[in-house]
């Protein structure tokens, strides 16, 4: 859509006559919104709020006090690209004519059941990137950008939240998530009064304008981002020939991100190449171990990483061959990762469980006669040192009668 050449002497006159006049303010909060738009495809809630916000000629929180002023008190103070609330979308729908169905589409929440089986509102979600909000403005790195894209669509797309998606699959460029002149994290409901297209709320920088960086013509990046997106749209994938839901595929994926990435498994050929064609290291385990991984990672770290991850889910070979060069050990493989093991990774791993060593009976009865020799102490804390494992009580109730008599 062509935007109307834009006038700040327009915004200020509504926002003064909605203060001055209470009728005016009330009548503002029923009408039917006629200068509206409607969101694009795959576009974010924010990005479409914004759109309608400017061509109004209002800033983004005008638009809501004056409109929708039911909501003004908390609005802009959340993360609103993960909001699913029904009533909150059908006031929307109702007063700007827009089907319902089309606004939930512009929620982070319409991935349920394809990224992960729950997308929450109140706390951090695995593979979303978080902008963490204070006072309505994001002060986290969570919001990516093509400038190539925005120069051809001016809108904000909901795959660019997502902490994977770190290239343009069009244009084959590095994305970015800051204002290139200040520094700034990128906060879309803001804007400057006098500039119509996304831009910098603190230095006006038009994001559009930005220079971009292309992504080595080696890497593989575009072609693992590809194949994942493409198994997030269809909501399933294969694993040696057999199908499995996606929401298996991307627990996986945040699983050995933490491997990687958090834990230091990182001797891996591919992942090598990638951060050499981007002139990087990951950051030491020391810095990244405890860390929330979305929250922490940074857009080439993440580019690495993820087209990485990819290259190793493709088959049973792959996945096999990263965890035998870097001898993960069973405990690294699950850990953090809950009873609901997706079977395909379960499949694999069951290979390199190996059974903890536990004394026989006769084994600790021999144990007992050198210890008696040697005038040790017979009680369980003597045996586990002895024998270099933990002996349970409740699991070896054979024993108990066994050191019993020989104390």
């Amino acid at each position: 859509m062509k935007f109307r050449k834009f006038k700040p002497e327009r915004t200020r006159f509504i926002h003064n006559v909605a203060i001055k006049d209470k009728e005016f303010r009330d009548k503002l909060a029923r009408v039917f919104i006629k200068n509206s738009v409607k969101p694009y495809k795959n576009e974010l809630f924010t990005s479409w709020l914004a759109r309608n916000a400017t061509i109004n000629f209002l800033q983004t929180s005008t638009f809501i006090n004056k409109f929708f002023p039911e909501y003004k008190d908390w609005f802009l103070n959340r993360d609103l690209d993960v909001l699913s609330d029904n009533e909150f979308f059908e006031n929307f729908s109702k007063r700007m004519n827009i089907d319902i169905n089309l606004l939930k589409h512009t929620s982070l929440k319409s991935y349920t059941g394809y990224l992960k089986e729950t997308i929450y509102e109140e706390t951090r979600n695995y593979l979303i990137s978080p902008v963490k909000i204070r006072g309505t403005y994001n002060k986290l790195y969570g919001l990516k950008y093509c400038p190539l894209c925005l120069k051809e669509h001016n809108y904000f797309k909901k795959e660019w939240r997502l902490s994977f998606y770190n290239v343009c699959l069009k244009h084959k460029i590095i994305m970015l998530d800051k204002c290139p002149q200040c520094g700034e994290p990128l906060t879309i409901t803001k804007r400057k009064y006098d500039i119509e297209k996304f831009n910098c709320y603190k230095c006006g920088f038009i994001f559009e304008e930005a220079n971009v960086e292309f992504v080595n013509k080696n890497s593989k990046s575009v072609e693992m981002l590809n194949n994942a997106t493409n198994i997030l749209n269809k909501g399933w994938f294969k694993f040696d020939g057999t199908v499995y839901y996606s929401i298996a595929y991307f627990k996986i994926v945040k699983q050995l991100a933490k491997l990687i990435f958090n834990r230091g498994f990182r001797e891996n050929y591919n992942l090598q190449k990638e951060l050499k064609y981007l002139d990087i290291e990951l950051r030491d385990t020391k810095l990244t171990s405890s860390k929330f991984l979305e929250e922490f990672i940074d857009i080439k770290e993440a580019l690495a990483l993820y087209t990485t991850i990819f290259d190793i889910l493709q088959n049973s070979k792959t996945l096999n061959e990263f965890i035998k060069t870097n001898d993960i050990p069973i405990y690294e493989l699950r850990r953090d990762i809950g009873y609901n093991t997706p079977f395909f990774y379960e499949k694999i791993i069951w290979k390199y469980w190996k059974q903890a060593y536990s004394p026989t009976y006769y084994e600790v009865k021999s144990a007992i006669k050198w210890m008696k020799k040697n005038n040790i102490p017979v009680n369980w804390s003597s045996l586990r040192e002895i024998f270099g494992v933990y002996l349970d009580k409740r699991k070896r109730p054979e024993l108990i009668e066994l050191i019993k008599k020989n104390k």
